[in-house]
């Protein structure tokens, strides 16, 4: 991993003042995944037990609104994340992630993030 994503890490205020050094050591677990334009990530409601970096690729927020039809309310790219609040809070996930295109995108399980946390 380049420290490309340790400066994406450390965006993320709960991770601002992890040692570098720990962050390293975390991310040697952290994995690529693949997704298709038009794939889901994840919908709104579901349990939140992973955390995304966007690698390569756009996504898009999609939020339900009065009629229960999906809008988008943001569009994602490279470096940004998401998921980290529902991790963070152990809600469900309020909002639903469609890949706006071919994306790539750097995955971190729940531990994964609570070592982040716990170091």
């Amino acid at each position: 991993m380049d420290n490309s994503l340790i400066e994406i890490l450390t965006q993320i205020p709960i991770l601002a003042d992890v040692d570098e050094d720990d962050l390293q050591n975390v991310i040697k677990n952290v994995k690529v995944k693949k997704y298709s334009k038009g794939t889901y990530v994840f919908h709104e409601g579901d349990i939140g037990d992973t955390f995304y970096v966007i690698k390569s690729g756009q996504i898009e927020i999609l939020r339900k609104d009065r009629n229960n039809e999906e809008k988008r309310v943001a569009i994602l790219y490279p470096d940004n994340f998401f998921g980290e609040m529902a991790l963070i809070n152990d809600d469900p996930r309020n909002a639903s992630i469609k890949c706006f295109e071919d994306c790539e995108l750097f995955v971190f399980n729940k531990k994964d993030f609570y070592d982040f946390l716990y170091l």
